[in-house]
């Protein structure tokens, strides 16, 4: 028998290297992360391309600020020159010897470095550094106005997901109990003592119920989708949400809220500072026909002097300029005026957030009251269904009541828990809308 000789090329190493890192990525994406509602909230306020898309907008506003500062300094430039003159300018001295004496070298040369430097210009300078760093904080506080939006969403669509799945968990319960019925069912019509359409009206609901609980489940999936973009994660990746709803009712005061949130509303604090920066314009238009004190200078070497004109010599010129602004045809006043408009339409958008923000508050209270008040009455309506379905079970055992009476009681009080649910829903939802009315970070 020959020996067969086993060649390993780079070429199957590769291959092998790719089935097992196709292998662990299928392992990675069939694994199933659990999502609490305080990392959800994390990942959206950090990873979102909306928080990315504002705080690049941020770093241009800080460039721009960077660059104002170069007036500050001087500006300096070198300026070389290289000329050919033709034909010479010369004159001539008749005489016993002519004779003729030219005034430029053929080959001109000049070297010059020259320096501007702004001395004085009444603090103009200084307001247009403040003017960007209002911009910047401006530009902040927006990051944080978006990271405000994304959070509070990310809350509601969690719990969402939270709703949906215990409307699932009582679907299952539901059609379980459905499920046994039929059974109980079928075994009565063989005995004769059910009809065959006790079975058909048992089993229509049951498909009635598996339709639903279809819809639910790819509303599931669907909500999820949201939530995975929202924490800006692969769509691929399987997550799982965990957690409960609100059974802590807690009392407001509306006035403590309306106070809190003209404190803490991103909304205001970013009308504070457009007022501040439009009130820095005010101030650079009014220094706009003020004088301004320059110097100037030019040190250099040039060929071309008289004695010799091939020999290179250093040269330079200083001096001060004074700029006074005479008239601008009414320019400046016509800007001061536009400018007090504009800052008195800032303050008053400022009395519209506050009245929209109280308006706001008081209907979202109204709206938690409501919801407090619904949730004790689904709670009785439970505890209700609970009472008829532990009297249908015992009418039931003696025969009183039919299979299909204690399916609608036990359909009843299934409904009844699912509205519970909503209604805790409902509440928790209501209580973040009141938190994000006041302006509360919640990461």
């Amino acid at each position: 028998m020959k020996n067969i000789k086993h060649t390993f090329t780079p070429f199957m190493l590769i291959f092998f290297i790719g089935i097992l890192s196709t292998f662990q990525v299928c392992a990675q994406d069939s694994t199933v992360e659990e999502i609490t509602l305080s990392q959800a909230i994390t990942l959206a306020v950090k990873n979102h391309p909306l928080i990315k898309e504002a705080e690049d907008q941020l770093a241009v506003v800080h460039a721009r600020s960077l660059e104002q500062k170069s007036a500050f300094y001087p500006n300096a430039s070198v300026e070389l020159n290289y000329n050919i003159i033709g034909p010479r300018p010369f004159f001539e001295i008749t005489g016993p010897i002519d004779e003729k004496f030219y005034l430029t070298p053929i080959n001109n040369l000049d070297g010059d470095l020259a320096i501007n430097y702004l001395i004085y210009d009444f603090k103009r300078r200084q307001e247009v550094m403040k003017l960007f760093q209002s911009n910047e904080l401006t530009g902040a506080e927006k990051i944080n106005l978006v990271r405000l939006h994304l959070a509070y969403q990310t809350a509601k669509v969690y719990y969402s997901i939270l709703y949906l799945k215990k409307s699932l968990a009582v679907m299952d319960r539901e059609i379980q109990d459905i499920r046994e019925h039929l059974e109980v069912a079928r075994k009565l019509v063989l005995t004769g003592s059910a009809t065959g359409l006790d079975t058909l009206n048992t089993r229509v609901r049951l498909t009635t119920l598996i339709s639903q609980k279809s819809q639910v489940t790819t509303q599931v999936d669907k909500t999820k989708v949201l939530l995975k973009s929202l924490m800006n994660l692969p769509v691929s990746k399987k997550i799982s949400v965990s957690g409960y709803f609100d059974k802590v009712f807690t009392s407001y005061s509306p006035d403590s809220l309306i106070q809190k949130a003209f404190n803490q509303r991103e909304e205001i604090k970013i009308n504070k500072l457009i007022s501040r920066t439009s009130r820095i314009q005010k101030n650079i238009i009014a220094k706009s026909n003020l004088p301004l004190l320059l110097f100037h200078g030019s040190f250099g070497v040039k060929n071309g002097y008289p004695d010799n004109l091939t020999r290179l010599r250093g040269n330079y010129v200083m001096g001060l300029t004074a700029q006074i602004p005479v008239f601008d045809g009414y320019k400046r006043k016509s800007k001061l005026n536009t400018a007090d408009w504009q800052i008195k339409t800032i303050n008053d958008h400022e009395s519209v957030l506050k009245q929209n923000i109280r308006t706001e508050i008081e209907k979202d209270l109204l709206d938690y009251k409501n919801n407090k008040i619904q949730l004790g009455s689904t709670g009785e309506e439970v505890k209700q269904a609970q009472a008829a379905l532990n009297q249908a079970k015992g009418l039931y055992e003696t025969g009183s009541v039919t299979n299909t009476t204690l399916l609608d009681t036990e359909t009843a009080l299934a409904r009844a828990q699912l509205k519970y649910s909503y209604q805790l829903f409902q509440l928790t939802l209501s209580r973040y809308v009141i938190l994000q009315a006041v302006g509360e970070k919640i990461w």
